[in-house]
């Protein structure tokens, strides 16, 4: 697996500060930490930590594991930043075992970071290592932004940031089960005058490759909303992906 973000790591936050979360996703992890009883979890691609710094907050033992070296260097910056101590591994999450020997009341997957992997096989042997990680009742959490009405042509395109010194600018291509993400960085100021072309390749998992997926790895009462707000996924209205399921 191509760590993806060795170059961008450093501006990766141009996307937003480490410490934003909506406000509607903050409410939705709340009533999963209630409803489970969360005391400990692991989020295993925490790129520059905003998961890990939200549970932090609401005083869970939270660790934190990435595949990306640049990343967790960034991460452990923005934790040290807002005085956060928080253990951090490089690790690749389809062998967490390798790296975590503990369990947790749940492992995290958020913004569509499972996608990074191209192949079923690799899906199904990463969802079987976070499954390993967890607790008895333990949950598995995962978000995304990629649903049936987002991979629609019209929304190829996205400014994503526009201020007086930067601007970043998302190209979708969408081609044989896949999407890929060109972002381009401009910088217009005084002290930076350039432009900065950094690509993803995901692969598209939507609502129906979640359940069959994840049943294949061994999880039960798998829930696929549609929204923070716990609505039941809809193929034609839902702009969210969101999957909760059990061990």
């Amino acid at each position: 697996m191509k760590d993806e973000y060795a170059e961008w790591a450093q501006t990766y936050d141009k996307f937003g500060s480490m410490a934003e979360i909506y406000e509607s996703e903050k409410q939705f992890l709340k009533k999963m930490i209630a409803k489970y009883s969360i005391k400990s979890a692991l989020d295993c691609a925490c790129g520059t930590g905003p998961h890990l710094y939200f549970l932090a907050e609401q005083g869970i033992n939270a660790c934190g594991s990435d595949y990306s070296e640049a990343m967790l260097t960034v991460c452990k910056k923005n934790l040290s930043r807002y005085g956060v101590d928080i253990r951090l591994k490089a690790a690749d999450f389809r062998y967490l075992e390798s790296a975590w020997s503990e369990s947790f009341d749940a492992v995290f997957c958020m913004r569509q970071s499972i996608a990074h992997l191209h192949t079923q096989e690799d899906i199904i042997t990463a969802f079987k290592s976070m499954r390993s990680r967890l607790n008895e009742r333990g949950i598995l959490v995962m978000t995304q932004g990629t649903t049936h009405i987002t991979l629609q042509d019209r929304f190829r395109f996205e400014l994503v940031e526009n201020n007086k010194n930067f601007s970043r600018v998302s190209v979708r291509d969408v081609c044989d089960g896949f999407q890929t993400y060109n972002y381009l960085d401009i910088y217009h100021n005084n002290k930076q005058d350039d432009m900065i072309i950094y690509s993803v390749h995901l692969k598209i998992i939507l609502d129906d490759d979640y359940r069959r997926l994840l049943s294949e790895a061994g999880f039960s009462n798998i829930h696929i909303f549609g929204g923070f707000d716990m609505k039941a996924y809809d193929k034609e209205k839902s702009w969210r992906l969101i999957v909760v399921a059990e061990k």
